[in-house]
């Protein structure tokens, strides 16, 4: 059932009906929106878990160094990141009877145990099995996360999802940025990169519990349950999923080849590589933080076009160069164009119906897709035709998610 008149403008900020409200006036209920975001304990507890995910699934700060010390291919090398989208399929689709079986607070709770444990079997792992043993628990929690917080999100803040993802957002990219940085000073310094996952990692999931672990966690509302099937019929739903599987696909398969890329394509160190990926996740952080108050001015089909076309002007020097001073820019500046693409993608998909449940499913199967093939896909075509070709696929990726985008018509009654 498509959300109509005030229960859309309720669910999405600026969301319209035929009324047709004037600019000054949607403007303005932006601003109203932004500040509707209510930072609880819950709030709290669902960035940090983000955090959580973001570091556990961390694998491309670690991987040039994992791969010199227990000496494995590309293509295993890739697995690691990719177990994580495999569980999101799995769970998405084949899971979903495990999901409407358990309250949100008791998923929410295996979702953080099993990212930690896997964290922890991943970090002490000394050969290929253990470590793609602790990726595939991490995997499952991290799934389980993505899967259920859009539900949770829009049960918990209703008057202001979209910001609220968009600032929850924040919470993985500082976690995204302190892992390369952290991981590059302590290589750098002679000490193991496995302290420098551990020790944080075990932070951040007290951090968690202290913070949330009392909660109140609310369960998904919505009027009519539907069907992915169904889902997929309603107007502009498909290319919407499209475009946030193909963001994904390319901030994915960044976000895990780009210590890599440095190596092997620009001569740098391990540790150096590691520290520079940072700029990625900076460039992210600083788009995400700054989005909310882009939005109060342009309308998200216009933000988002401007991403996809500013990611695949930053891929240039990220893959070309020239230099190491090149590519590093690139790679900045792909993070900070990169940062809208999620968030947008994932709301204004969200726009085309009150179904949390299913909504949430299916923006899991789009990111699967991204984190499995993206990752993946890079690892397999490195083994055969070389990285530096292999990287081809980022920004073929990124006009697809242009293409994507569809100009937004008043929603009909």
């Amino acid at each position: 059932m498509r959300l109509k008149g005030a229960a859309l403008d309720r669910i999405v900020p600026g969301g319209r009906n035929n009324a047709a409200p004037t600019l000054a006036a949607e403007l303005t209920d932006r601003r109203l929106s932004v500040d509707a975001v209510r930072w609880d304990r819950l709030t709290f507890g669902i960035g940090l878990s983000y955090a959580l995910l973001a570091w556990t699934m961390g694998y491309g700060a670690v991987l040039p160094a994992l791969r010199d010390e227990i000496q494995m291919s590309s293509s295993v090398a890739s697995l690691h990141g990719s177990l994580f989208g495999i569980c999101l399929l799995l769970l998405a689709t084949v899971g979903r009877h495990i999901l409407a079986a358990l309250s949100n607070r008791v998923l929410l709770a295996i979702s953080v145990s099993s990212m930690f444990g896997g964290g922890l079997l991943f970090g002490f792992g000394h050969h290929a099995g253990l470590t793609l043993a602790g990726a595939a628990l991490s995997g499952a929690g991290s799934a389980c996360l993505v899967v259920l917080v859009p539900s949770v999100i829009f049960a918990h803040q209703p008057d202001a999802p979209g910001e609220a993802f968009s600032v929850l957002n924040t919470f993985p990219m500082l976690s995204s940025t302190a892992l390369p940085l952290t991981v590059g000073i302590v290589v750098a310094g002679g000490i193991a990169w496995r302290v420098a996952y551990l020790v944080p990692l075990v932070l951040i999931a007290v951090g968690v519990v202290v913070v949330a672990g009392r909660s109140s966690v609310p369960d998904a509302l919505h009027a009519e349950p539907i069907s992915l099937g169904q889902l997929f019929r309603v107007p502009r739903f498909a290319r919407r999923w499209a475009a946030l599987a193909c963001g994904v696909l390319v901030e994915i398969g960044t976000g895990i080849w780009a210590a890599s890329i440095m190596v092997s394509q620009a001569d740098a160190s391990t540790s150096t590589a590691a520290l520079l990926t940072a700029v990625f996740f900076v460039g992210m952080g600083i788009g995400r933080i700054g989005l909310t108050g882009l939005l109060r001015r342009r309308s998200s089909e216009w933000i988002l076009t401007v991403s996809f076309v500013g990611v695949l002007i930053s891929l240039v020097p990220f893959l070309l160069g020239p230099g190491l001073v090149g590519r590093v820019f690139g790679l900045g500046l792909l993070g900070l164009t990169l940062a809208a693409v999620y968030p947008l993608s994932l709301s204004r998909l969200f726009e085309l119906h009150d179904d949390t449940e299913a909504l949430g499913r299916a923006a899991a199967i789009a990111s699967g897709v991204g984190v499995t093939f993206g990752p993946l896909l890079l690892g397999a075509l490195s083994d055969v035709v070389g990285l530096g070709w292999a990287t081809l696929v980022l920004p073929a990726f990124g006009v697809v998610g242009l293409l994507m985008i569809e100009r937004t018509d008043p929603v009909p009654e």
